[in-house]
């Protein structure tokens, strides 16, 4: 990976002389120098200077607006600045007194949102669409996924691991709305379908998400869950731009689960078995070998995570970039790496490798202006990534067996460097499987090429753009593993002379070696027509667009007789009117009619309108007169239909008849037989989103204070369902799918920022946002049950069901007066004791109820943060939060490192239960009924499994709410030292960043983002960063 970004930054810096190519043949003998100004005589910084039609000659303004330049005689200089008209001054000698003054651009200052394949002024949009300050992404990072959560009004995302590879936010638009497939949202990356963590922040130049079905209507089926609109940075006219960016970042682990060592565990194991009446584990005589250590391989006393991890891992990310251009063409080109390292500890040895992600992003966006109305594009976009780990392939296992695997249970390694092992093909030594079982790497690789011609229409046809555009995206995957296993012992014992007894439990295999690859491709084509043109105060648009792709997966040719290697093809047909009158008055009509391959012939278009209107007050000359604090004021609305045609499970072509020639034979027929493989549904459908949003946004006291409200409700039918109450007496070999589901979400996301400029030198802002999103089941086929609560629909998507807890048995004789859970196992005094819901004086799975909307699924995620800047220094802050969110402490799979002896000598137990004030322990063991304490963490201890207290119950949920101090940051920009200029740079900009430093929660043992999990997975770590930019 280092090779690569070495070979492909010195072609980047081998091709920039070519900017400047043919210019050094020009005599530029002359001087000049001056001042650049704004209208009020105020010094412009980093005003951009160059000479016409000579690409990469040129400087900027300094921090007082100076600037000197060479020049050869008739040459014109041009003065360029964003949110100014451009100067041109054509020169005929030297001069070192110039003053020139830049006038605002007021068209170009009114903000332009991306709407969906089109730009429209900001004041005009009615559709609900958040735009993202793209400094803000700047903030380092693993990735775009990761930065969103707490920034952006409208977006739910949850981090489940802090592993290199597997460390990338999963997020939703507003949440979930449909419990069939396909509920991420779309991203759209210069138009074309793609990654958010495959875009380096600073190749971002505009970041949009658009949210209702007035915003996405035109991507028809592709955005009925929301789209995220990037648009990268292009090249412009003038000097030669160099940008290079170095990031080191420490991460540290600080949650890690707590367990017993040797002596505690053995004491409280002692206690466990007598609670179930079962003799001591360990004698007196062997718990004092623990609690010495005389015999550290038959009595060891291992810290599992101690002996895997090191707390502390590295990162480092590096980036360079080049932007220039002249009147002809214009060019912006980058290259980055990154290399993640995780904290596992990993000792030499044959046939390992360290457990790490690498990734390389490349791209390359070319505009050539063929005439001064036509524009030819070439883009390149692409990245390689490298993922490493053990042999034993995932490491989730790992974390799987530090739960499971006791303090005493084996040591890290024999005296005589033999490595031990609990079975014969589970719960191996962890330090084994991570430094004696060989490596697999995952090697995934995208490249995308694109080309797109615009042409603008004067005359008659004036402000008509036409645009084609043809893309193919190839992704390759290539899997290789190289593994090994050393012979494995258990201890069982000492022999009469003290030698240790082993068994051998796994066999020494020499190195396997194998590889897997897949090839998926993409061939898309596009075509469109905007038009949009201002008669007095009236302002008009329309879009015309038509899309086709392709899509094909080498790994989609197994099954169903080979024809799920048919490529899937979509082509979609959309447009857009729109009309606003003086500023005040909007509406927007949208529409997709799009077509997709899983439907048969008759059904395969959907058509998907959409209507919006605004209304802004503060056009008004009245408003403006009597509520001059209101800067601005805008309500919305819209409502509108989406599309989805994915199916669950993958299912292609679901409504073939299939017939297979491979069925068995009878009656000696010796021939193949024939049998229906699949039974189509020639009635599916389009799934259908009703989208509603209502808006509102303001700004008060000169734009520096504003806010946006928007209230959403969307509801999803015809989600596609495989049919329950079929009769088996119809004979169905497989059961079909139908259009039977429906469901609706709804809520409300927002946003809050006020800016106060306290003087040039200083200033500070404040921001907020939320998101709060709910969902409801309306209707889930299902068979008769019998009693309502048990039913899916009614209730929200993915909700969690087990019993309801009354506390723990006070005695025998509460245990025999109330309902009978002897189903369970046999019940204790301190056991959990259930209500009986139904009343039938029997607990079991009919007393099953609705406990929570979801496992760790928040339902309202807010964010709020700070800056402050004084001079060149920028301080600032982000706290991250989530609410109305639940987690289980057991009852969901993850019982084992949160009940003790969960299975009995498997099962690690967690410092928390050793303080006999949190569980409950008879006054027969205790000597006293004040450790009979019904409020206890944990009920009665028990040796193995008590099916009794590990049932998903309200026992054992909790509130997963959280406040995170996600980010603090300090920057500082150095660009008015002589040495800077000296060095070549424009300016240069430090950073550090401390990210995820203190959590506020009632979890407390684990991260609440992964608390379910208890333990079992890789933590989110602290991190601290140093980052440096230099800019050329």
């Amino acid at each position: 990976m280092k090779k690569r970004l070495i070979y492909a930054m010195l072609l980047l810096v081998g091709l920039l002389p070519l900017a400047t190519y043919g210019q050094s043949s020009i005599n530029r003998n002359l001087t000049v120098a001056g001042v650049v100004m704004d209208e009020f005589e105020h010094p412009l910084p980093g005003v951009s200077i160059y000479i016409k039609n000579a690409p990469g000659v040129g400087t900027t303004t300094n921090v007082d607006g100076e600037f000197s330049l060479r020049v050869a005689r008739d040459e014109t200089v041009v003065f360029q600045m964003v949110g100014m008209l451009v100067v041109e001054k054509r020169i005929e000698e030297s001069s070192d007194e110039l003053e020139i003054i830049l006038k605002e651009d007021t068209q170009q200052l009114e903000e332009v949102v991306i709407t969906g394949l089109t730009a429209q002024k900001k004041v005009s949009v009615v559709g609900a669409i958040t735009s993202v300050d793209v400094e803000e992404l700047k903030t380092p990072g693993v990735s775009l996924n990761n930065m969103l959560a707490g920034r952006v009004a409208g977006v739910m995302a949850m981090t489940l691991s802090g592993e290199p590879g597997k460390n990338i936010s999963n997020f939703w638009i507003r949440g979930i709305g449909t419990f069939g497939a396909n509920a991420g949202a779309l991203v759209l990356i210069d138009g074309l379908e793609g990654r958010l963590q495959d875009v380096d922040p600073d190749d971002v130049a505009s970041f949009q998400i658009l949210k209702d079905a007035a915003a996405t209507a035109v991507y028809g089926v592709r955005g009925a869950n929301g789209v995220v609109i990037i648009t990268t940075k292009r090249g412009s006219a003038g000097r030669l731009q160099i940008t290079g960016r170095a990031t080191m970042q420490v991460n540290q682990l600080k949650r890690l689960p707590e367990y017993l060592g040797a002596y505690d565990y053995a004491k409280l194991a002692n206690e466990a078995r007598a609670m179930s009446g079962d003799p001591d584990l360990y004698t007196r005589l062997e718990l004092d070998v623990i609690q010495s250590g005389l015999d550290p391989e038959l009595y060891p006393d291992v810290n599992w995570i101690d002996e895997i991890i090191k707390k502390t891992s590295m990162q480092q990310r590096y980036y360079v970039s080049a932007r220039g251009g002249g009147d002809l063409a214009n060019y912006f080109v980058s290259v980055g790496t990154q290399q993640e390292y995780a904290a596992y500890k990993q000792e030499e040895a044959k046939f390992k490798r360290p457990v790490a992600y690498n990734k390389m992003t490349y791209r390359a966006n070319i505009e050539m202006n063929l005439t001064p109305l036509t524009k030819l594009y070439f883009g390149v976009d692409g990245n390689i990534t490298d993922h490493t780990l053990p042999g034993s392939e995932n490491t989730n296992t790992l974390w799987s067996a530090v739960r499971s695997l006791t303090p005493v249970m084996f040591p890290k390694q024999y005296a005589d460097g033999t490595l031990p092992t609990y079975g014969t093909n589970d719960l191996s030594s962890p330090y084994a499987s991570l430094n004696y079982t060989g490596y697999t790497k995952n090697n995934n690789s995208r490249n995308m090429i694109t080309m797109s011609l615009t042409q603008q229409v004067k005359g008659f046809f004036e402000g008509l753009t036409l645009t084609a555009q043809v893309m193919a995206d190839y992704q390759s995957y290539f899997y290789e593993y190289r593994r090994v296993w050393p012979n494995m012992y258990r201890a069982t014992g000492r022999d009469a002379r003290g030698n240790l007894i082993k068994s051998l439990r796994i066999r020494e295999s020499t190195l396997v070696y194998g590889n897997d690859s897949d090839l998926w491709r993409k061939y898309y084509g596009e075509a469109k027509a905007n038009w949009t043109r201002s008669f007095d105060l009236h302002d008009v648009g329309a879009l015309l667009y038509y899309y086709m792709e392709d899509v094909q997966d080498t790994r989609w040719g197994f099954g169903n007789l080979g024809i799920n290697a048919i490529p899937a093809r979509r082509q979609n047909v959309s447009g857009r009117l729109s009309y606003g009158y003086n500023n005040a008055y909007f509406v927007d009509w949208n529409f997709g009619y799009t077509g997709s391959s899983q439907f048969q012939k008759g059904q395969r278009f959907g058509f998907f309108p959409s209507l919006a209107l605004g209304w802004v007050p503060t056009s008004y000359q009245w408003v403006q007169n009597n509520l001059p604090f209101l800067s601005f004021l805008k309500i919305r609305g819209s409502y509108g239909l989406a599309g989805n045609d994915q199916i669950s499970g993958a299912t292609r072509f679901p409504y073939l008849t299939l017939i297979s020639n491979r069925a068995s034979s009878y009656w000696g027929y010796r021939g193949d037989g024939i049998v229906e493989q699949q039974q189509g549904a020639d009635n599916l459908k389009w799934e259908v989103a009703k989208k509603a949003n209502v808006g509102i946004e303001a700004n008060f006291l000169n734009d520096n204070l504003k806010f946006v409200v928007d209230v959403f409700r969307d509801q999803r039918d015809n989600i596609f369902m495989t049919r329950v109450t079929l009769p088996n007496y119809l004979g169905l070999v497989t059961v079909p799918m139908s259009n039977v589901g429906s469901m609706h979400s709804f809520g409300s996301d927002g946003n809050v920022s006020y800016f106060h400029a306290i003087n040039n030198d200083m200033d500070f802002s404040v921001r907020a946002n939320y998101t709060f999103s709910q969902n409801i089941i309306d209707y889930y086929e299902e068979n008769k049950l019998p009693y309502d609560y048990m039913s899916v629909t009614g209730k929200p998507y993915g909700i969690i069901r087990g019993y309801i807890s009354e506390g723990l048995f006070k005695d025998r004789e509460e245990i025999e007066t109330s309902a009978d859970q002897s189903g369970f196992g046999i019940v204790r005094p301190g056991d959990i004791k259930y209500r009986d819901v139904n009343g039938d004086g029997i607990i079991n799975s009919d007393d099953r109820v609705p406990l929570s909307y979801g496992n760790q699924v928040p339902r309202l995620m807010y964010g709020m943060g700070a800056d402050f800047r004084y001079k060149h220094l920028t301080v600032g802050f982000l706290f991250k939060g989530a609410a109305k969110v639940e987690y289980y402490r057991a009852g969901l799979g993850n019982d084992a490192g949160w009940i003790p002896f969960y299975s009995g000598e498997l099962g690690n137990v967690i410092k928390l239960a050793n303080n006999p004030a949190n569980r409950w322990t008879p006054a027969w063991y205790s000597g006293t009924t004040e450790t009979e304490n019904p409020n206890a963490e944990f009920p009665r201890l028990s040796y193995g499994g008590n099916s009794n207290n590990s049932q998903l119950s309200t026992f054992w949920k909790r509130d997963g709410s959280y406040l995170r101090l996600q980010e603090v940051s300090v920057r500082y920009k150095v660009d008015n030292y002589p040495w800077v200029r000296l060095l070549g740079l424009q300016s240069i900009d430090l950073e550090f960043v401390a990210n995820n430093l203190f959590t506020i929660d009632k979890v407390k043992y684990f991260d609440p983002e992964q608390a379910t999990y208890n333990g079992g997975a890789y933590p989110l770590p602290t991190s601290y960063t140093f980052q440096v930019y230099l800019n050329f």
